[in-house]
């Protein structure tokens, strides 16, 4: 049959998509004469942004930026702005869609509607649930798929992939006793890229990395993160900012430039710098993270970073945190949304090393080996005719065996 391409990439999510890049980057590499198409259901698909992988389908921004079932009022929002429409669309689209194979990075959403095109093999990574975010008791309503391998989920992975992705063995060996087939844990995607020296800033400790991420309320956040810096005796702060639009200094503070590229905003004895496109490098020179990111905060803490973070904008609910919180474990301690209690953690975690490295540790184990990407990338070519990457133990990358219940 005639294809639209050999690999369709489809995640549904910001962070999604970030893995699915390095996926397909991967892909690329290892294969260079594959043509590699990403459908991301959620927003424009920055993330994807290289000569050598093609957007395919249509893309709508929801007012929710892709955390609709994270309240009522955001799923309303979304049904309001046209995702009966949009959900539709991509389902046409994707049953007119051929190629040879599927590759899905996210939660069962993304299963199901990696199940609608035409394809040779279906490989599903699954980014959202762990055995770690099922721990805590039995939940329902809205948010159960987000912490639970449903029973729709487990059947939808038992009828339609070879094989899953997923970010432990602990999770590997849950699924493998539900009866899926081929479940491998070889290493988190999410930390495959951050090997990076740190910021060339020398300031003294203690350092802040400042992560208040992508979404509609990272303008607001930071304010207040700045806020509880200014508050304590001496702090220096990086800014790892990703929006389009350079944020405003907070009231009282001043700025300028400290070299191109780079604004520095000033408060008494604290002092902040914005860095575009510096996230891996610092996190290299933070001793702490104090952020409201999703995907950010859980790369952080897998090298090594822990993380204060409390809720705050429409999306980064209390709800989502006790969720990240069931994921990450002590790495990652939640305060009040008030730049006092917001300054007092962060006092306290800064002058406790030995506290600091206790969640480090907390946070590598949560979080997997890097790593992910290339051995996805080869197990998915394994399927190919030609394909002759070199072997798992050659690259020094564990692969989990096939698990039967």
């Amino acid at each position: 049959m005639q294809r639209d391409g050999d690999i369709l990439i489809l995640s549904n999510g910001h962070g999604e998509d970030a893995v699915g890049s390095r996926i397909a980057r991967a892909l690329i590499r290892k294969q260079p004469n594959i043509a590699v198409l990403a459908y991301p259901t959620v927003g424009d698909g920055a993330a994807y942004t290289t000569s050598a992988i093609r957007l395919h389908g249509s893309r709508t921004q929801m007012p929710s930026g892709g955390l609709t079932f994270g309240s009522p009022r955001l799923l309303w929002r979304d049904l309001r702005a046209g995702l009966p429409m949009q959900i539709g669309r991509q389902l046409r689209e994707l049953r007119a869609t051929r190629v040879s194979t599927v590759v899905t990075v996210g939660d069962v959403w993304a299963e199901i509607l990696g199940s609608f095109p035409r394809a040779q093999s279906r490989h599903a990574v699954q980014t959202l649930v762990t055995s770690a975010t099922e721990e805590g008791g039995t939940r329902f309503g809205m948010h159960t798929f987000r912490d639970r391998f449903t029973l729709l989920e487990r059947s939808v992975l038992r009828m339609r992939y070879q094989s899953v992705f997923v970010r432990d063995e602990a999770t590997m060996r849950r699924l493998g006793a539900a009866g899926i087939r081929n479940v491998q844990a070889p290493g988190n995607p999410m930390l495959d890229g951050l090997e990076a020296s740190p910021l060339a800033w020398d300031a003294p400790r203690p350092r802040v990395a400042l992560l208040p991420g992508t979404r509609a309320w990272a303008a607001s956040s930071l304010p207040l993160m700045c806020d509880a810096l200014a508050r304590l005796p001496a702090a220096y702060g990086a800014v790892a900012w990703a929006g389009n639009e350079t944020p405003e200094p907070p009231t009282g503070w001043t700025q300028d430039q400290v070299e191109p590229g780079i604004l520095r905003w000033r408060k008494g004895a604290a002092e902040v710098r914005l860095y575009p496109d510096h996230f891996a490098h610092i996190l290299a020179w933070a001793d702490v993270v104090l952020g409201t990111s999703g995907t950010a905060q859980e790369q952080a803490v897998g090298v090594g970073v822990p993380v204060l973070t409390f809720a705050h904008g429409s999306g980064f609910t209390t709800s989502f945190l006790a969720k990240q919180r069931r994921l990450l474990g002590d790495a990652i301690e939640i305060v009040p949304a008030a730049a006092e209690a917001v300054a007092a953690a962060l006092a306290a975690l800064l002058a406790d090393p030995v506290e600091r490295e206790r969640r480090a540790e907390i946070g590598r184990q949560r979080m997997g080996r890097p790593g992910g990407s290339d051995a996805i990338a080869d197990a998915i070519l394994a399927g190919f005719d030609g394909y002759d990457g070199e072997s798992d133990a050659s690259r020094g990358v564990h692969m989990t065996s096939e698990v039967n219940p």
